[in-house]
């Protein structure tokens, strides 16, 4: 009976790491510090998003600001009029969920308002910059996914996360990494990086991925690369696999992610310039890498429901594949 119970506790310990460790980029003792730091805040943004097909089942996300620092509270379920908190808001003081429930509720059934305007149109979702909290959460989870696989990979190393956009996956990253930096050739989305998610092992940069000359040689153990292959023109992916070579040591770990090319469902996207199908990743990361050091995975979109831990999974290719979205880890391997 006790070795059952011993199992039991270490799939829950697992469950609240890989929630609270991987997926979202604020922890749970980021969240308690916050509550430490700020005893009086107010609720700057709310969203409420119904679910296509699982009736009276919503996800309710909030930006909580005091003193002009902001806490993203995302995946917050609710479904027949009962909450559910993902693990990494266990730290969320009774008091202020009471009051978050609340206004939650007020707004599905009197209201039926499911969005406050927002104050800040920084954070606002453009259809291609996601911002934890404000876009889709279908958008996010998908991509969240894709920053916790890379996660898995990083522990304890010197990571650069390139293209890094409003600078979530950076965070995210930066739980397992020894420290990790974020680049983007747009200013505007480092300097939203910076005053959402940097941290003690999280920094942000403005850097042109196919042309970082201001940092050395081998300066780290992980390059990710997720959400950037397709925004590159064609004409500049060699230089940037070049830069990803040169700047990961012997050994190092290099994780990258395409849109597929030629999948069936797929929207076009005016942002995307160099979708590729799975051939032509493959192609790419043999060449530079060797197929030997190589392991591929595919990735769905969103299929219509909120059962979370099926959707958008990430799972090893291991034949002929039409997914929706590609990712590799490689080993960089110079010694040759």
């Amino acid at each position: 009976m006790k070795r059952s119970q011993d199992k039991k506790r270490a799939r829950s310990g697992n469950a609240v790491k890989s929630a609270d460790g991987i997926l979202y980029p604020y922890s749970r003792q980021d969240v308690s510090d916050f509550f430490g730091r700020h005893p009086s805040f107010r609720i700057a943004y709310l969203k409420i998003e119904r679910s296509i097909d699982d009736l009276g089942h919503a996800i309710c996300e909030i930006i909580l600001k005091a003193e002009g620092e902001r806490l993203l509270l995302q995946g917050i379920e609710f479904l027949r009029n009962r909450f559910r908190y993902p693990p990494h808001l266990d730290a969320v003081p009774a008091e202020v969920r009471k009051a978050l429930e609340r206004q939650v509720i007020h707004r599905l059934l009197e209201t039926r308002v499911t969005e406050t305007p927002l104050s800040e149109k920084e954070l606002s979702y453009t259809g291609e910059r996601v911002v934890p909290a404000t876009a889709p959460f279908h958008a996010y989870w998908m991509h969240a996914r894709r920053y916790g696989f890379a996660a898995k990979r990083c522990r304890g190393k010197r990571v650069l996360d390139v293209g890094c956009g409003s600078g979530y996956g950076t965070r995210i990253l930066g739980v397992e990494a020894a420290e990790c930096l974020g680049v983007d050739r747009d200013p505007e989305a480092v300097r939203l990086a910076g005053s959402l998610f940097a941290g003690p092992r999280v920094a942000f940069a403005v850097g042109d991925a196919t042309q970082l000359t201001f940092l050395p040689d081998q300066a780290f153990d992980a390059l990710v690369a997720l959400e950037f292959l397709e925004h590159l023109p064609s004409e500049s992916i060699p230089a940037f696999m070049a830069e990803a070579r040169r700047l990961v040591t012997p050994g190092g770990t290099f994780v990258i992610s395409v849109a597929n090319r030629v999948h069936r469902d797929k929207e076009e996207n005016p942002f995307h310039l160099s979708e590729m199908s799975f051939e032509e990743f493959k192609a790419l990361l043999e060449t530079r890498f060797g197929a030997s050091g190589i392991e591929f995975f595919g990735q769905d979109a969103w299929g219509g429901t909120w059962r979370l831990d099926r959707e958008c999974r990430i799972e090893r290719i291991r034949g002929p594949t039409s997914d929706h979205f590609y990712l590799a880890a490689a080993r960089s391997d110079r010694s040759g």
